[in-house]
């Protein structure tokens, strides 16, 4: 195709049937922000005419004045009518100040508010109270006796004004109340706390009440009951005989006493016996009785002893001084045997008195013994009786120790009735607001500013998407499904500053500049050309769009001449007969592409040289369009005639959508190159030109974006080329 510029064997085919597939689409910070900047007229207005709406919304708000108060919960349950108070300790959760904090919320609470103010004669909380606009409507006549429903209705009106919250983890419990006057708020706070309270009293009271009642009713049920279970047990004791005295039944107490003497009995007859035993004993020893215990203890037996004493002392004088025979020692013998027998008698009558006593204890503990089994006998019964009677006796102590105990707690519950108090207390009674609460225009002016920007962003991404253009190699890989073929800037926005002059056009500047950055974006055009089709023998290169002004003209002159000045033979042919853009830019000519076709003009005559860069060009001469000028088969000899004698014939075909010259130059040529202007073109024009040329059988080339922003492409963030020609300015111009 090329004979003069030679194709490196190294440069990669670029896929004629295929390129790499789209990624899927997706919205980079980068990106959005590019997309803000491009619409920001539109984010503006629409953000300036929603934060005046919403700020003016705020104004015309009637002012609300908001008073705030607060009531302590005291969880501990304290009971004033008990002497020995036991508070209880704060709770483990905080569960119950949360309770009363919902009660405050209760609609109970408004409703007492409502009845107590009557709120539902104030047309702040019944609307149908006010009067109509100007004065229009007569207002309702106060209201005496409200029923339910308008009770209801005002008390939720109150609720929307009212608000209740918890002071963090402590038992503070904050009251709110709006109003449009202060004094009312004030007093409408002040009002609820009052009758929060007032309902814990009122609840209290009546359970102390209603405990009363129940109580009383209870309590003559159980002294009843008491009474009953004593007398049945009392009847129960007269007949089985279980009389007692100081605890102890009769038989008991007999058993006892017998217990007593038979010990007394016991001891006293082992005690006489010991005696007789020693006194027998003592006998036998053979002293006559002489040692008796009780003889010893005998007025007459010492009487006795001391008698016998003086008679043997006087006896045993009178053996002294006297024979035996004498008569004073007889007598005295005699009497010494007299007063001897005499301490026998005393002895043994002695004996006979300790084995009589003997007998006599035995006898008595014999009788108490029997006398003790005849009571125990009795007490085996009462113990029988006893078992039936624990069971009436225990049924009497319960009932009287439940009695007893109903007593005391009613005695309790009414000292209650009189000593109950809240368990919360007014904290803070709620002062007279000084400014209004509402409207907050700081609030507002955040809320507009929040608004605004929501606006500002949902106007933008609707318009983006409502009207979407191409703006990258993806979207028009992943929207036309063509290959890429490069990005041609804007000359604008790469031109440099203070350039004056012819060099100031495009095509000037090219040649002027041939290492600038706009040149080199044709150059990379150039390689596309051969990388794309490096063995194909394909001269003939039609460039169109899909609408009118997308640089097309411009585009082609200016490729044209980037080929030219690599050393190729190029023919540009303007086939825009109506706007004959190529002409335009090199002057008006007599003889052209209509007069070579129709009129047989010869092709040298018509062929126009640019002398800078060696580029022959064909224009569109003539003063009127020839109707369909690209079927006559004399077009297709003149084409053929160039492809001979070029290496590059390039066709500035008209727009692809509005006129047919642009399907048969593209079915014509051997490629096609298809121009789509930068966030310009809409998507769906872009797509039906895509698919009139391959419906025509047209060799996309590839898609070309044109007239590129590159700043503002740059900020899309894309990834593009142009959006590193920052990097490669300063490189650009040094080299230029």
């Amino acid at each position: 195709m090329n004979n003069v510029v030679p194709i490196a064997p190294e440069l990669p085919a670029y896929p004629t049937s295929g390129y790499r597939p789209a990624e899927p689409e997706r919205m980079h910070l980068r990106q959005l922000f590019g997309i803000l900047m491009q619409r920001a007229k539109l984010a503006l207005g629409v953000a300036a005419a929603i934060f005046v709406v919403v700020l003016a919304v705020f104004a015309m708000q009637t002012p609300s004045y908001t008073a705030v108060g607060s009531v302590v919960i005291d969880p501990r349950q304290t009971n004033l009518a008990r002497a020995n108070q036991e508070p209880s300790g704060l709770p483990a959760d905080t569960s119950a100040v949360d309770t009363q904090v919902e009660v405050l919320r209760s609609r109970a609470i408004a409703e007492r508010v409502v009845r107590r103010m009557r709120l539902y004669n104030d047309p702040e909380f019944n609307p149908q109270m006010a009067s109509g606009m100007f004065g229009l409507k007569r207002p309702a006549a106060p209201v005496a006796n409200p029923d339910r429903m308008l009770v209801e209705r005002t008390a939720e009106a109150l609720m929307r004004k009212t608000w209740v919250r918890r002071a963090g983890l402590t038992y503070v419990v904050l009251t709110g109340v709006s109003s449009t006057s202060p004094k009312k708020a004030a007093l409408l706070a002040n009002t609820y706390m009052d009758e929060y309270l007032r309902a814990q009293l009122d609840e209290k009271v009546a359970r102390v009440t209603r405990a009363n009642r129940e109580l009383g009713v209870s309590l003559e049920r159980m002294r009843q009951d008491a009474e009953q279970a004593e007398a049945r047990a009392q009847q129960y004791r007269n007949a089985h005989g279980l009389m007692s005295a100081q605890g102890a039944t009769m038989a008991e107490q007999e058993v006892s006493t017998l217990n007593q003497q038979l010990a007394i009995a016991r001891a006293e007859r082992a005690e006489r016996f010991a005696r007789l035993s020693a006194a027998q004993a003592q006998l036998r020893n053979g002293n006559a009785g002489a040692d008796v215990g009780a003889a010893l203890g005998s007025e007459t037996v010492r009487e006795l002893r001391k008698r016998e004493a003086e008679l043997s002392a006087k006896l045993a004088q009178l053996k002294t001084d006297f024979t035996d025979e004498y008569p004073e020692v007889k007598r005295t013998q005699a009497q010494l045997t007299d007063i001897r027998g005499q301490i026998q008698v005393e002895i043994n009558r002695i004996l006979s008195s300790l084995r009589a006593d003997a007998q006599a204890a035995a006898g008595r503990e014999s009788s108490l013994l029997g006398s003790r089994g005849a009571a125990q006998g009795g007490i085996a019964q009462n113990n029988q009786a006893m078992v039936g009677l624990v069971g009436l006796e225990q049924r009497a102590e319960a009932a009287k120790a439940i009695y007893e105990a109903y007593l005391g707690r009613a005695k309790e519950v009414a000292a209650e009735g009189s000593l109950q108090q809240a368990d919360a207390s007014i904290n803070a009674l709620a002062a007279t607001p000084t400014s209004p609460s509402s409207p907050n225009m700081k609030l507002g002016a955040a809320l507009a500013f929040l608004a605004a920007l929501l606006a500002a962003g949902v106007a933008v991404l609707m318009a983006e998407f409502w009207d979407k253009h191409l703006r990258s190699r993806a979207d028009v890989e992943r929207e036309l499904g063509v290959p890429f073929a490069g990005v041609l800037p804007d000359f604008r926005s790469v031109r440099p500053k203070g350039l004056r002059g012819p060099e100031a056009t495009p095509s000037e500047y090219l040649v002027s500049h041939p290492y600038s950055g706009f040149a080199e974006a044709f150059r990379n055009l150039r390689a596309f050309l051969m990388i794309s089709a490096p063995q194909d023998d394909s001269k003939l290169i039609a460039i169109t769009s899909a609408v009118p002004r997308e640089g097309k003209s411009l585009t082609s002159f200016c490729l044209a001449r980037t080929l030219a000045l690599s050393g190729a033979r190029v023919a540009l042919v303007d086939c825009d007969l109506r706007q004959r853009g190529v002409t335009k830019l090199i002057g008006p000519r007599d003889v052209g592409l209509v007069e070579v076709v129709l009129d047989k003009a010869p092709l040298n005559e018509a062929l126009y040289h640019d002398a800078k860069t060696g580029l022959f060009i064909l224009p569109a001469s003539g003063k009127s369009v020839p109707y369909d000028l690209f079927s006559n088969p004399d077009t297709d000899a003149v084409f053929r005639e160039l492809a001979d004698r070029f290496d590059y014939v390039i066709l500035d075909a008209p727009p692809i959508l509005g006129v047919a010259d642009a399907r048969i130059l593209a079915a014509k040529a051997d490629r096609v190159l298809y121009l789509v202007q930068w966030n310009k073109t809409p998507l769906r024009a872009a797509q039906s030109a895509v698919d009139i040329l391959q419906e025509c059988g047209a060799n996309v080339a590839g898609a070309l974006l044109t007239k590129v922003n590159v700043k503002g492409q740059a900020r899309y963030g894309y990834g593009d080329s142009s959006d590193y020609y920052g990097y490669f300015k300063n490189y650009y111009i040094a080299a230029a």
